[in-house]
């Protein structure tokens, strides 16, 4: 396990590596970011503001936020598809620029909305569910729910990407994929960035002291100077995850379908960094 570990987090050294020598694919998670918080603050001022006070206001706001969620998940994977074009484009003579890759990601708008149409419907038939169950019965339940989500829309987007297929035909591939390459028993990859870890979990923490610094009678003024660094590393760190994860994704996708890998990618460290159900882990045979 601690070897799976130890390749886990020499395989996102060599991703990261693979990642630097182009800055701006950064941004991609950057405009994700922007674009998100302004449909959920202008979601919740229509509905706070225009959506009056009755006994249809549940409703109402149950579909409001929907609608939010599948705005955000649409542009996140038009984002998402953009950077993964720009990605593969530094294999080439001619890399794409931003607006190359953005232009070629509108002809999937089709098969996007419809993949946020069901993965929000999916999510919020989880959450609703958790919000009915209490206790370990509702942890157990989210636990279980998030993982076969994950599992299951492992290589959903670089699917799209590909073939152009909707979002249920691109859960099929992606699970004949996980099953074709990787067996059953499949649970995930061990991929530990200790920069994206150091960021949040970093953030994090200093919000914790803040708090407790605060509690303790300390001036807000002194409060909110670690506070503000707080936000600017999870921020970070959400940046670096969104890029890492989805980049690393679209390597492996690639990988187990014969396309081969980016120059610095160890082989051996991608196949010790697959986990199985049960604990158990695989060797360093081939995939």
């Amino acid at each position: 396990m601690f070897e799976s570990m130890r390749s886990g987090w020499r395989l996102a050294k060599q991703v990261r590596k693979s990642i630097s020598g182009n800055k701006k694919l950064y941004f991609y998670p950057i405009i994700s970011g922007i674009v998100s918080v302004i449909i959920f603050t202008l979601t919740f001022f229509i509905l706070i503001l225009e959506i009056p006070v009755s006994g249809y206001s549940y409703y109402y706001y149950i579909i409001g936020l929907f609608i939010a969620y599948v705005l955000v998940y649409f542009f996140a994977t038009l984002i998402i598809m953009a950077m993964m074009i720009s990605y593969r484009s530094l294999k080439t003579d001619n890399p794409a620029s931003m607006r190359e890759a953005f232009s070629s990601s509108k002809k999937y708008a089709g098969k996007a909305f419809q993949w946020a149409i069901l993965y929000s419907i999916v999510l919020m038939i989880l959450r609703a569910i958790e919000s009915r169950v209490r206790g370990i019965g509702g942890l157990i339940i989210a636990s279980i729910g998030s993982f076969a989500i994950t599992v299951a829309t492992f290589f959903v987007v670089p699917v799209i990407l590909d073939y152009n297929t909707g979002p249920i035909s691109a859960i099929k591939m992606s699970v004949n994929t996980i099953k074709s390459h990787f067996g059953n028993t499949f649970g995930g990859v061990i991929y530990i960035d200790l920069y994206t870890l150091i960021f949040t979990g970093g953030g994090f923490l200093l919000l914790i002291i803040s708090a407790i610094l605060f509690g303790a009678g300390i001036p807000l003024i002194l409060v909110a100077i670690p506070v503000v660094i707080a936000v600017i590393m999870i921020i970070l760190g959400l940046i670096l995850n969104f890029t890492y994860t989805n980049i690393f994704k679209l390597i492996l996708f690639d990988y187990v379908n014969g396309k081969g890998l980016p120059a610095g990618i160890d082989e051996n460290l991608i196949n010790s960094s697959i986990r199985r159900k049960g604990g158990n882990f695989m060797g360093n045979g081939p995939l």
